[in-house]
């Protein structure tokens, strides 16, 4: 449902700049069906970023100056410069949280999953560790202005959080 989602956006929000942020090298540029839709990307491991990493606010600095720097060679109208960030994740401490805390409004792609009963066996998670991840997930949920559990929604809840 990406390459659908994404086309929708572009259509309804034709100004619009599309970016990702990751912690890895998941680059969306880098992938064909899906990389004319995107305008950046900007990863935990870019040179200047690492290693604030998400929920670091690092990351997020980082795109919004990229953002910045794209709509000031943009040729949009001044009266199209407005700034609406909305971040679509699907977790909750390091999308939602993290990106609220500097000014977006967050999206939260929650998929119908239950919660595992265990950690997996490669965890190397502490008790403690997964307690305060627990705590920032609770935290978080206050800033989710929508959510969506398949992409194929994403265009309808970025509709309904800008109105």
């Amino acid at each position: 449902h990406a390459t659908n989602a994404l086309e929708r956006i572009r259509e309804q929000h034709p100004h619009a700049v599309i970016g990702a942020i990751t912690n890895g090298r998941g680059n969306p540029l880098h992938m064909p069906l899906v990389a004319s839709y995107f305008d950046f990307c900007i990863s935990g491991e870019d040179d200047g970023v690492f290693p604030r990493r998400k929920p670091d606010k690092g990351i997020y600095e980082a795109a919004v100056n990229k953002y910045e720097e794209i709509r000031k060679e943009s040729t949009i109208q001044q009266s199209d410069q407005s700034f609406n960030w909305l971040h679509v994740g699907d977790d909750l401490a390091n999308d939602v949280g993290a990106s609220a805390a500097v000014g977006a409004k967050a999206i939260w792609y929650a998929e119908a999953q239950d919660e595992p009963s265990e950690l997996p066996s490669w965890s190397t998670a502490t008790e403690e560790e997964l307690q305060k991840r627990k705590q920032l997930d609770e935290m978080a949920k206050k800033h989710v202005s929508a959510t969506i559990s398949s992409l194929e929604d994403l265009p309808a809840a970025i509709l309904e959080v800008l109105n």
